[in-house]
């Protein structure tokens, strides 16, 4: 039974005018590591753009791990039940600090769950 795992080009914040949009007019939601911005699109899923700063970690080993932890927990997320749709998503990773899969993770889930607050 294969599962489908892949971070498709759709599902990616790619566009560099979207991209603009959401810094400058979009909302932003802290929960430490992540700093989440977002904004509604007029698309039916959401797109996202994920983000370690090289000021806080100047290896690229350590912000492709981070990276890779952050895709992973939201495509956990994501197929479980996000109930927030139609948005562009920027998560920025903030800490300064390797973070492991568990906190990434559950700082996730908590400011989506801010989000969905704040949208409804």
């Amino acid at each position: 039974m294969p599962h489908n795992n892949r971070y498709p080009k759709w599902e990616r914040l790619c566009n560099v005018r979207s991209i603009a949009t959401l810094f400058e007019t979009g909302e932003s939601c802290f929960n430490f590591p992540l700093k989440i911005y977002f904004i509604k699109n007029s698309l039916s899923h959401n797109r996202v753009l994920i983000t370690v700063p090289k000021r806080g970690h100047k290896r690229a080993v350590d912000r492709n791990l981070l990276k890779r932890r952050i895709k992973e927990s939201w495509r956990v997320i994501d197929k479980e039940a996000v109930s927030v749709h139609g948005m562009d998503l920027a998560l920025v990773y903030i800490g300064t600090t390797i973070a492991d899969y568990h906190k990434i993770f559950k700082s996730l889930s908590d400011g989506l769950e801010k989000i969905k607050e704040r949208s409804a």
